[in-house]
């Protein structure tokens, strides 16, 4: 891998749909190039401005920037301030910037305008898909999403540099042939690599790919900003800061039933779970917990840590109105709160439609 001249920095533009395992990702490839002793960092990107993934690369000492109260796109200039700093700083060869995951049209509202104002800035795009929701589309065995939010699924696609089809342990590999091809057929030039975000290789092979990709010219998508809108309007965004109290050092042991409930009450009422992020705090202590429609995913264990008290903070994209989403939550709080005798303090929370796009820039073909 080459090392940067004094004023090159790689962007790596990280786009993909809700739950694809693009923070998973990006972690596991954190680790690899600090191991290698690259200078990187990472920009988080969320809707809200309380996001799990950047407390998360928080706790893990990794330098960071966040872009909160909508997308890339429509906070152009948020990003360049983040990356600016960052580069003043003198800390990073490599950016891994995470859009949010029901952005789309980031040649035309990010990476174009960088090319204009910012040639240092050397950009790769990688988008990814969850193998198992892929799967499920392509093959009509689900009808997880309204066509509205399908569409936006369907143009992050297009505008990848590299198309990481990801989660491909949770697939048969006949199901894999079937999602490659598929993919191959609707977007045809794209670089496309199948990856397991836990095995090693995978990720070194996505960080090559990165590392080597000759940036040509990147067509902008056609794009019905309308439809676009209406799929974002179709998710409900939920975000909230709890904290536990218990009376035995069991505290961990109630956001766990805490967690599983939400999401046995979201599934219960058949709403599609775009991503359903927990973290958990308690001092210096943190762990990570995340739902999909595909997967449920966890670094925590039941025991390892008997506490009293600790903080929770929810993240729920899910595909039903905001106020739906924080009743089942609330309820859930109360369950757990008059089954267990434990105490559950709502703090700062917010539900909301995300916004109608409105890019500062966007450059045509």
């Amino acid at each position: 891998m080459k090392t940067n001249n004094n004023n090159r920095i790689d962007i790596y533009l990280t786009g993909g749909f809700l739950g694809s395992g693009k923070t998973t990702s990006i972690v596991n490839a954190v680790k690899q190039l600090l191991k290698a002793g690259k200078k990187l960092a990472v920009i988080t990107n969320d809707q809200g401005d309380q996001q799990v993934d950047s407390d998360y690369f928080k706790s893990l000492a990794v330098p960071h920037a966040e872009v909160g109260n909508g997308c890339f796109c429509c906070n152009y200039d948020n990003l360049e301030k983040r990356i600016v700093e960052l580069k003043e700083a003198g800390l990073p060869e490599i950016i891994f910037a995470e859009s949010v995951g029901s952005c789309t049209d980031l040649v035309a509202t990010i990476v174009k305008p960088f090319a204009v104002f910012h040639p240092e800035f050397r950009v790769v795009v990688s988008v990814f898909a969850d193998a198992f929701f892929a799967h499920s589309i392509i093959t009509g065995t689900h009808t997880f999403l309204q066509e509205s939010v399908r569409y936006i699924y369907r143009k992050q696609l297009e505008e990848a540099d590299l198309l990481v089809i990801n989660k491909t342990d949770l697939i048969s590999e006949d199901e894999l042939k079937t999602v490659r091809e598929h993919i191959q057929a609707s977007c045809p030039g794209k670089i496309i690599l199948c990856q397991d975000a836990y095995n090693e290789n995978d990720i070194n092979n996505w960080i090559q790919a990165q590392a080597h990709f000759i940036p040509g010219n990147r067509m902008s998508l056609e794009l019905d900003y309308d439809i676009y809108g209406a799929g974002e309007a179709a998710l409900g965004w939920f975000d909230q800061r709890l904290s536990i109290h218990t009376v035995m050092p069991v505290a961990i042991e109630t956001a766990i039933r805490l967690m599983n409930l939400i999401h046995y009450r979201i599934r219960q009422a058949g709403f599609t779970i775009g991503h359903l992020k927990f973290l958990i705090r308690d001092e210096d202590w943190v762990r990570k917990f995340s739902y999909t429609e595909s997967e449920s995913k966890s670094d925590l264990i039941a025991g390892e840590r008997p506490c009293k008290h600790l903080s929770l903070l929810i993240n729920a994209r899910v595909q039903t109105a905001p106020e739906m989403l924080q009743q089942i939550i609330g309820d859930a709080i109360h369950e757990i709160m008059m089954g267990s005798g434990c105490r559950i303090v709502e703090e700062k929370v917010n539900a909301f439609r995300p916004g109608y796009p409105r890019p500062k820039y966007r450059m045509g073909i």
